[in-house]
């Protein structure tokens, strides 16, 4: 018999036992050989069942081992898991000593104010996961110290190094955008495509409005911020576009630009009245669709998308207004809704849910709340409409009295305990007055 069939796993068994079945043919063959030794048989149909019962328990041993090796295959599995388990534990455990090790001696430090030590034991408890938040430390090589002297004066050679958007395609610039000009970093002197360039490896950012300088990448002359190169000798576009308010260049000729001087900034687009305008109120350019269509939230970019926490005003990735009128970036949207209907902001529903709620009703309709639960009602608030109003009482879903939503919040839970007129009275779910065994 093959022993290389009782090597299978069990999504090819079949193959095996009709591979083993052919073995059996074979032993069969052999076996009728040495029995013509030893005639122990009278008709050749009992030497037949005779091969057959032993090509059967042939087998059978086969499958005991197998079941043999998956049992320590199993053991094994298990033991590696508690092996692995028993070291996570003790990576912890050591972890948390170094933490109380930590966390006394900032206690004991007698140079440092109350105030001090919270802040720094609070930053000691939060650094895992502001590490984690942060993602990946950056590779910092500029450092600016204060006081330190700058001289704006120095160009070195490996300033004169023309950077490349494409280098294939001898397209000048970085990575961030396409230009043939370099700035020069108001607050350190250094030279660099562009701000983004500077900020990834710094330990500070440029303020771009304050940039004064620039190098042409054509001729290399340094000269003050412009969009044509004043060298004589030159005289080349270093950018399509050019901003003197932001010191923005961008030679990208699939892009449209515009300067809002509201927002204070530039921004992507044909520009105002074109295919954007500004919203005062809202402080923020939207496209033109949005006229009069949109809710309107005071400075409402001026802030963090409420997903990954970026600073949304000037912000370079999209950004997207919900129909609450709160605004986040497109992706962090796209993910966001694959888990939720709810605004992450005010939770309002982000889209017409009806189809949704009418599956809820069919399902309660099905599922009946236990006869304990029978007198009890919820104070809901609708996040959709804003209004209370009561419900029964359920686990999970609440639906709105007014506007048939279930995107609604409990308040309070009571009991309608009749008293002994007969008439009912509200019995408050309070730390004394738990819900019924079995609650939520």
């Amino acid at each position: 018999m093959s022993q290389t069939s009782s090597t299978t796993n069990g999504g090819s068994s079949s193959t095996a036992y009709y591979s083993d079945a052919s073995d059996g043919a074979s032993g069969h063959s052999h076996r009728f050989e040495d029995d013509a030794l030893d005639p122990a048989f009278d008709s050749d149909s009992e030497m037949d069942e005779a091969s057959k019962d032993g090509s059967d328990a042939e087998d059978a041993g086969d499958y005991d081992e197998r079941d043999e090796q998956d049992d320590a295959r199993e053991r094994e599995d298990e033991r590696l898991k508690e092996e692995e388990q028993k070291r996570k534990d003790l990576e912890l455990q050591k972890l948390q000593t170094d933490l109380r090790k930590r966390i006394l001696q900032i206690q004991s430090d007698t140079a440092l104010n109350p105030a001090d030590k919270t802040k720094k034991i609070q930053e000691l408890m939060t650094s895992a996961y502001n590490q984690k938040k942060k993602g990946p430390t950056r590779n910092i090589t500029n450092f600016l110290k204060k006081g330190d002297a700058i001289d704006f004066d120095i160009v070195t050679d490996d300033d004169k190094q023309p950077s490349f958007h494409d280098k294939d395609q001898n397209i000048l610039g970085c990575k961030h955008y396409q230009r043939a000009a370099k700035l020069q970093a108001h607050c350190c002197g250094k030279w660099y495509a562009c701000r983004f360039c500077h900020d990834e490896i710094s330990d500070h950012n440029i303020i771009r409005n304050l940039t004064k300088t620039m190098m042409c990448m054509y001729c290399f002359h340094v000269q003050p911020s412009g969009q044509v190169c004043v060298n004589q000798d030159c005289k080349r576009q270093v950018a399509k576009y050019y901003c003197s308010e932001c010191k923005l260049w961008d030679n990208d000729p699939r892009k449209n630009i515009y300067h809002c001087f509201d927002c204070g900034i530039c921004r992507i687009g044909k520009g105002l009245g074109q295919d954007y305008f500004h919203c005062k109120k809202c402080n923020v350019c939207m496209a033109i669709s949005l006229k009069g269509r949109h809710k309107c939230i005071e400075r409402n970019l001026e802030s963090d998308c409420p997903i990954c926490g970026e600073y949304m005003f000037t912000s370079t990735t999209t950004v997207i207004f919900m129909p609450c009128g709160h605004c986040i970036h497109y992706k962090c949207h796209q993910d966001y809704i694959q888990t939720s209907y709810q605004c992450p902001t005010c939770f309002k529903s982000l889209a017409n849910m009806t189809e949704y709620f009418r599956r809820i009703d069919a399902m309660l309709a099905q599922h009946k709340m236990p006869p304990e639960y029978e007198n009890w009602v919820s104070w809901i608030l609708c996040n959709d409409c804003e209004k209370k109003s009561t419900a029964k009482y359920h686990f999970l879903y609440h639906k709105c009295g007014n506007c048939g939503s279930y995107n609604t919040k409990t308040l309070k839970t009571y009991e309608n305990k009749a008293d002994d007129h007969g008439s009912a009275s509200e019995s408050p779910v309070t730390a004394d007055a738990p819900l019924p065994s079995g609650s939520l």
